[in-house]
């Protein structure tokens, strides 16, 4: 299992249910639906892709590993653009 970090120049805006995301160096933006904004912000408090997972669960109508399923292919396709990094835990 991987816990990730977003980058620290990496800049962050909630619009109304969306988040924008802005690589500085690049220019280059990306935006993502309430889901993963809300994903984004509990990893921004800290927490676990288990304890994400389960709060999007409580939240909206899917089940816990469908939510750390979900969590982690956002994550991957973060890292992928280079605006997150993951670690082995």
């Amino acid at each position: 299992m991987s816990a990730y970090q977003l980058k620290p120049e990496l800049l962050l805006q909630k619009v109304a249910d969306e988040m924008v995301l802005l690589e500085p160096e690049s220019g280059e933006y990306y935006t993502l639906n309430n889901v993963g904004a809300d994903m984004l912000e509990q990893l921004q408090q800290g927490k676990s892709a288990k304890q994400i997972a389960q709060y999007i669960a409580d939240i909206y109508d899917v089940s816990a590993q469908q939510a750390e399923s979900d969590f982690n292919v956002l994550m991957a396709d973060l890292v992928q653009a280079d605006l997150a990094e993951a670690s082995g835990v």
